[in-house]
C-alpha cells in the first residue's frame, strides 16, 4: 500500500499560511498600537511642562506664548487619542480575523487526524486479512483441511 498523503493538504497549508500573515498583521498593528499609546505620553508630559512654565511666565507675551503652545499641544493630544480609538477598533478587527484563521487552521488538521487515523485502521484491516489468509493456506499446506459443516 502506498505511503499516507492526505487529500486536502493544500487547504491545510493555505490555512496554515494565511493564520500566520494575519499573526503579522495582529503584531504589527499592536506595535503600532503601543507606539501611539507612547506618543500620546509624551504629548501629556509636554502639556504639563507648558502648564508649569505658564504659572512661572513674567511677561503677557510669554503667557500668550504658552497658552497658543498649550492648545496645540491639547489638539494634538485630541489627534492622537482618535488616532489610538481608530488603531484599537483595527486590531480588535484583526483579532477577530485571527481567531477565525486559527479556528479554520484546526478544522483542517483535525479532518487530517481523521483521515490519518482511518487510513491506519484501513492498513491494519488489509494487514489482518493477509495475515488471515496466511493461517488459512499454512494449515492447508500441513494437511489439515478445515472440516466443513454438514
Amino acid at each position: 500500500m502506498s505511503s499516507y498523503k492526505f487529500s486536502l493538504e493544500k487547504v491545510l497549508e493555505w490555512r496554515i499560511d494565511n493564520e500566520k500573515r494575519v499573526a503579522k498583521r495582529f503584531a504589527t498593528i499592536r506595535t503600532e498600537l503601543e507606539y501611539q499609546k507612547t506618543t500620546l505620553n509624551n504629548l501629556r508630559l509636554e502639556e504639563e511642562s507648558i502648564k508649569k512654565k505658564i504659572l512661572q511666565s513674567a511677561t503677557i507675551n510669554e503667557l500668550k506664548h504658552q497658552h497658543i503652545l498649550k492648545g496645540l499641544i491639547q489638539e494634538k493630544i485630541q489627534q492622537q487619542e482618535d488616532l489610538i480609538a481608530r488603531t484599537e477598533a483595527k486590531l480588535e478587527e484583526v483579532r477577530k480575523e485571527l481567531l477565525e484563521a486559527q479556528k479554520d487552521r484546526k478544522i483542517m488538521e483535525k479532518l487530517k487526524e481523521k483521515d490519518y487515523r482511518e487510513y491506519v485502521e484501513k492498513l491494519m484491516y488489509e494487514e489482518q486479512k493477509q495475515l488471515d489468509e496466511i493461517a488459512v493456506l499454512r494449515s492447508f499446506d500441513n494437511g489439515q483441511a478445515i472440516p466443513a459443516d454438514n
